[in-house]
């Protein structure tokens, strides 16, 4: 699944990192959280990095959702 971890702003200084686990794809209120943040950037660039690692580890299982 692409971008199956995506920041979730709480408040203007807490950010939660939450994997999604519907079938649809879709964020909800269900989906675990992963990690926390103080910073923003912070936040999208662990999101990002633990994104593109997902997709590096799995390449073909990634190709064939897609």
């Amino acid at each position: 699944m692409k971008n199956r971890y995506y920041v979730q702003p709480l408040t203007d200084q807490i950010f939660l990192i939450r994997e999604r686990t519907s079938m649809s794809g879709e964020p909800g209120p269900n989906d675990p959280i992963v990690r926390s943040f103080s910073v923003r950037h912070d936040a999208y660039m662990y999101a990002g990095k633990i994104n593109n690692e997902g997709l590096e580890a799995n390449p073909v299982i990634e190709k064939k959702r897609s």
